[in-house]
């Protein structure tokens, strides 16, 4: 660069050598615009460079790290799919299993009805039997009673109401 400053300096003492004859000092005024350039580009190029180089090193940091949070996203997508399809699958296994819990269940309470009822028959049979055997007891008992209270057999009530209750029996 220093090197490019010593020339334009050698270059520009003839212009400023030159005599004045009222001409433009286009030339002048040309030379000493490229070499305030030159000077301008010698000071500002390196922090405009260094500027723009980690301005695009920032970018490319920037870009690679979105590229890698799009690919975690993705992953963790995927995962959260096959999580559904695991989860979808299990709630039909879960339903499955509910209904023939289910079935189960009324196939047991249904035979546990049938149970109790044919207990509870027994039951109003038995207590039916008792109630006719009640029954009849009472009725003999009356007609013994009536009998003997109207006749006089000799036999008291209670041994012809055994006799009869054995013989009906």
């Amino acid at each position: 660069m220093n090197r490019y400053m010593y020339i334009l300096f050698l270059l520009s003492v003839p212009l400023l050598a030159s005599e004045h004859s009222g001409e433009t000092d286009i030339v002048a005024r040309t030379f000493n615009f490229v070499i305030f350039v030159a000077i301008l580009y010698y000071l500002v190029a390196e922090p405009i460079k260094k500027f723009l180089s980690d301005r695009k090193n920032g970018i490319e940091e920037q870009f690679n790290r979105n590229r890698i949070e799009l690919e975690k996203s993705k992953a963790e997508r995927d995962r959260a799919e096959e999580n559904l399809k695991f989860a979808k699958r299990k709630a039909g296994m879960i339903v499955a299993d509910a209904r023939k819990e289910a079935q189960l269940i009324k196939e047991k309470l249904e035979e546990s009805l049938k149970h109790d009822i044919e207990v509870l028959e027994q039951q109003n049979r038995d207590k039916m039997e008792i109630e006719e055997s009640k029954m009849v007891k009472a009725v003999v008992d009356e007609v013994i009673r009536d009998i003997v209270s109207k006749s006089d057999i000799g036999l008291d009530a209670d041994t012809l109401t055994k006799t009869l209750i054995k013989k009906v029996s």
